[in-house]
């Protein structure tokens, strides 16, 4: 079995983000900047203050009074200023870094290879790719900038305060060795339980979309009872993890917050004290005092920071799991041919999915330059896996299989696969346009050349009905189409394409007459001039067929014409009774 990675570091997931941001250092030395400026205006006020109890109230300078408070508003102006400037570059830095990310992240899951889509759920990456991404970035933004923003005027405030009075000084900063100690303490223990809530977020969002995508089969069923208990027990899971993270985050703040309140009283308590002994003025307390507000305040506020960071680094540790996998090759490494023939051979192919349970068994197959070639055989045999390993989604453990006579792993897969057209068995379609599906098979293609292609897939007459034409909307999975539209529009997809080498899987699922008519003669000039390989499901089908491949448990059991077969292979007549229902 291979070796899972070590799990990484909170460091090392920060380092990471660190690193990432770096191509954003101009806005991150703005966002400082304007912290820095707006962090020092803050001092003024506690100046003012004492200006007005040491000086201009006692002398009763009323003359002083404007001017005092004119500048205290200054300050506070100038610092509001500097707040929405630094609110502006905030949000430009975090559209740009979540944009960079989802964009990097989306772009990375279209590279990996289908072996990793295997084993995992679609709501695990939509989280990722949704709610993951921008708590990463609030790392950098609520966390980092945030924190920095604390510790600076923590800072300043201690010098000032030394400066000031080292005496009342020492006493206010006594907690703060307990309040980072504390910090510290917290930050080990929440760490794995906020990468465990997240997963449950993860599991929950999986639960919520198998159920979205699968409400028709939910309500044909009457299982909505089954499927409320299974998102009501990952709901539940979810709130357990919730519960214990804030569980803890109740004791930790309050906790936090009486350290902090208790040097503010045992400073209150000398203060006065030195007041009534005539060793400092009110004035001097009252600014240790607005400046004790000024170091708890940002103490308080890296309680919030931690907590932002250690959901953030479990969220960025999620998204670089992802980013660390390895893609497929390159698309373009590899030759490229001038021109493609179509003739396919599979010599002694393997293949399995798993190591304890292989697939294909020694396959050979040949298929010569506008052969049509069908393959059959009884659910589960391997059929569909032989298209799986002409596209390269995966590569056998021995064997080879050509085009052209080019062993295709030295083919690039970009090459490969802008030779193939495939056409699954489920007909999918993307949600939007008619339109949007077409461009897929030539994205360059012009309107005429998309009419041209409903045409020849027999599917013009019900796009035109459409007042929307090319523009109308197919739904989700294309939802609002029929079966047989949906097959009709995948076909035409496939004519766009125009690719040397057909690939269809048959859709097994009944259509009505004339659908299969219409569906039928699209296949017919589709197959023209075309190598194709076809998984075949109708009779009507296999009997046209040049070869017939025969598939049992993963082994070629037979191949020739349907006549040839009929004689030749006891399995085949079987089948032939039975009308070819197995998929």
């Amino acid at each position: 079995m291979e070796d899972k990675p070590e799990p990484m570091t909170n460091s090392a997931a920060l380092r990471r983000l660190l690193v990432f941001a770096r191509s954003h250092w101009r806005i991150a030395a703005w966002q400082f900047t304007l912290a820095v400026a707006g962090t020092s205006l803050i001092f003024v006020f506690p100046g003012v203050v004492r200006w007005f109890m040491d000086e201009i109230i006692p002398q009763k300078r009323s003359d002083l009074i404007w001017r005092a408070g004119g500048l205290a508003l200054l300050a506070f102006t100038l610092r509001e200023g500097l707040f929405y400037f630094r609110t502006r570059v905030n949000c430009t830095f975090e559209q740009r870094m979540i944009t960079d990310l989802r964009s990097q992240l989306h772009r990375k899951i279209e590279l990996l290879p289908l072996r990793w889509f295997d084993h995992q759920s679609t709501g695990d990456i939509l989280t990722k790719l949704a709610d993951d991404v921008p708590a990463t970035q609030r790392v950098i933004l609520e966390g980092i900038e945030q924190g920095c923003t604390a510790v600076l005027q923590i800072v300043i405030t201690a010098i000032v305060m030394l400066v000031a009075d080292a005496k009342l000084a020492l006493i206010v900063l006594a907690p703060t060795p307990l309040i980072a100690a504390g910090g510290w303490i917290y930050s080990r223990w929440v760490s794995p339980r906020a990468t465990a809530a997240r997963e449950a977020t993860s599991a929950l969002n999986a639960t919520l979309h198998d159920t979205i995508t699968g409400i028709r089969q939910i309500k044909s069923f009457t299982a909505e009872e089954m499927r409320q208990w299974k998102f009501l027990a990952a709901s539940q899971r979810l709130k357990e993890k919730q519960t214990r993270l804030m569980a803890a985050w109740a004791f930790y703040s309050p906790s936090m917050t009486l350290l902090g309140n208790g040097g503010l009283v045992l400073l209150l308590m000398a203060g006065s004290w030195w007041c009534v002994k005539g060793s400092m003025t009110t004035g001097q307390l009252m600014e240790f005092l607005l400046l004790v507000g000024f170091l708890y305040e940002p103490i308080a506020r890296l309680h919030g920071v931690n907590q932002t960071l250690l959901n953030g680094l479990s969220a960025a540790k999620r998204v670089f799991a992802i980013l660390d996998n390895e893609t497929e090759e390159d698309l373009d490494a590899g030759q490229t041919p001038v021109s493609i023939l179509g003739e396919i051979e599979f010599n002694a192919v393997t293949f399995s999915y798993r190591a304890d349970k292989p697939v294909l068994h020694d396959i050979t197959l040949r298929a010569a330059r506008h052969q049509t070639i069908a393959i059959v055989g009884a659910t589960g045999s391997g059929k569909s896996t032989l298209f799986q390993l002409l596209t390269r989604f995966y590569d056998p453990q021995s064997g080879t299989i050509t085009l052209d006579g080019t062993p295709i792993q030295k083919l690039s897969k970009r090459s490969l696969r802008q030779s193939l057209a495939y056409v699954t068995q489920e007909a999918f379609l993307f949600a939007g346009t008619v339109r949007d599906n077409l461009l897929i098979g030539k994205p360059s293609a012009s309107d005429d050349e998309l009419w041209a292609a409903l045409r020849e897939a027999c599917a013009e007459d019900f796009i035109r009905r459409s007042p929307e034409g090319l523009d109308a909307e197919v739904g989700e999975r294309g939802v609002l189409l029929s079966g047989g539209e949906r097959q009709r529009l995948a076909l035409a997809r496939a004519f766009l394409k125009d690719a040397p080498v057909l690939l269809l899987d048959e859709a097994t699922s009944a259509v009505d007459v004339k659908s299969e008519h219409l569906i039928q003669t699209a296949l017919a000039k589709l197959r023209a001039n075309r190598t194709s390989l076809i998984i075949a499901h109708r009779l009507s089908t296999i009997v046209e067929a040049d070869v017939i491949y025969v598939l049992h448990q993963g082994r070629m059991l037979a191949h020739g014409t349907h006549e040839e077969l009929l004689q030749s292979s006891a399995y085949y007549r079987e089948m032939a009774a039975l009308a070819f229902d197995g998929g």
